[in-house]
This record gives C-alpha cells, structure tokens and sequence, in this order.
C-alpha cells in the first residue's frame, strides 16, 4: 500500500512551482499552504478564532479566515508522512516552527541548504546568498536533484527546539521579521524599518506596484520582503500623511 503523504510549503507559488517539479519525476502530490505570512504582522498566541482574527485583520486579510482555520485544524494525523518544505526566508522557517505545533507525529522536513546540487548551482549564480528561501529554487530544481528525496523526520529534540522558537516569537511585538543575510536568524525590525527606503524611492516612482518592487530590488535588507508586505506599509504611509506622491497609487 501506498504512503499517504501530505506536502506543505509557504506559499500558493511555491506550491505551483514544488507539484510541477514533483510531477516531473511521476509524483501526483498533494500539497497545502497556510496562506498567512507570518513574517509580518500578528502572531496568533493559540489557534482560537479571535487569535486568527487579530492575526488576519494585522495584514488586512480577514477574508481568508476560513482558509487559514482549516490549515491550523486539519487531521494531519491521517498522513504516514508530512514533509514541510523550506529554506531560511522567515516565512520558510516559521512555517516549519508552526508545523512541529501542530503536527504530532510523522513530521519530516526538507532543507534545501542539504542540497549539495542545488546549492552549488544557487551560489554559482549567488555568491552571497548563502541563506536562500523557497523561493530560490525552481521545478527543475526538484526534480534534476531528486529533491523529495532529503525528506528527514524531524526528531523529539529538533521538534522541541521548534516549538519553543515559535511560542517565543509569539510574544514578539515587532511588525516585521526577517532572517538576516549573514547567518539565517530571524530578527525583529520596527514598524517604520523601511519607512526612509520608501520615501526615498517614491521620489522616482509612483505606481504601487512599480514602487514596492524598486523598494524590495534595491535595498538588501528587504531582500525576503513581499510585495503585498510593502504595499501595506505604503498605503499606511499616505494615511498618515506622511507619503506625497505624484502619480495614482495603482
């Protein structure tokens, strides 16, 4: 009999970029992402509802409530395997601190810094990206380096170390939360960290969409930030008046 086995990754793109690189090597997966970015915004303290409520409204999300207590609830116990996916993006990373949660058994994880393959080709092309996220590889990736292959349970003590890195950063009250570049650990920026990165550039650029990616590209420290994450923070800015610009933002 077959293994029952779930896949589980950061994101809607992620997902669409792991199935097809899977499919290439003749897997038909199932795969689930939590749809909330828990690098920015509110960390629910439990998974009550009013938990997820605050955790949603924080990024103006209150709409995909439904989605998210269906992925925090889910009988994960029906699986022989659940193999999160990641790299060391915060969001990578607190996605597997989220998993050893609420999964109880059968937790398996692939790293794809213990890709050899993948990372000689990634630092070839990036030299100083030694860190990279999910978001670095690519369906070729998967399949060309057997990727799936790598999967390793997650043993009672690297479980429980994270655990205890996802309840301590529940108490964080910081809005953004980034790995740094140098040595992959999470740290807290302030709600106005990349307030002088916008309002300079804004000065260049007044389409939303056009603005938030030039905000991302060309400061190094933004490098993990989305756009939906900068938008935010932009629409937040000219509320507050503190952001004129030139042209709509749109």
């Amino acid at each position: 009999m077959d293994e029952k086995v779930l896949h589980v990754v950061y994101g809607p793109s992620i997902k669409g970029m792991v199935k097809r690189g899977l499919e290439e090597m003749g897997i038909s997966a199932d795969i689930v992402y939590p749809n909330y970015d828990f690098s920015y915004g509110y960390i629910p303290k439990d998974f009550s509802d009013k938990e997820l409520c605050f955790a949603l409204a924080s990024q103006y999300n209150i709409g995909l409530f439904d989605k998210l207590k269906m992925f925090v609830q889910r009988d994960y116990s029906i699986y022989d395997k659940v193999i999160v996916w990641h790299g060391w993006s915060s969001a990578d990373l607190f996605l597997l601190y989220l998993m050893s949660v609420i999964v109880d058994e059968s937790l398996y994880h692939v790293d794809i810094r213990d890709c050899e393959g993948f990372m000689k080709k990634h630092l070839s092309e990036n030299p100083s990206d030694i860190y990279p996220s999910m978001g670095s590889v690519c369906e070729n990736d998967i399949s060309n380096f057997n990727m799936v292959s790598l999967a390793k349970l997650i043993n009672g003590d690297e479980k429980i170390v994270y655990k205890k890195e996802w309840y301590r950063w529940a108490k964080s009250n910081s809005t953004y939360r980034f790995s740094d570049l140098k040595d992959g650990l999470i740290k807290e920026y302030p709600e106005d960290f990349m307030d002088a990165f916008i309002l300079e550039t804004a000065k260049r650029k007044s389409r939303l969409f056009d603005l938030a990616m030039l905000v991302i590209g060309e400061n190094r420290h933004l490098s993990f930030a989305t756009v939906t994450m900068v938008e935010l923070r932009i629409f937040q800015l000219c509320y507050e008046g503190k952001l004129g610009i030139s042209g709509p933002l749109t």
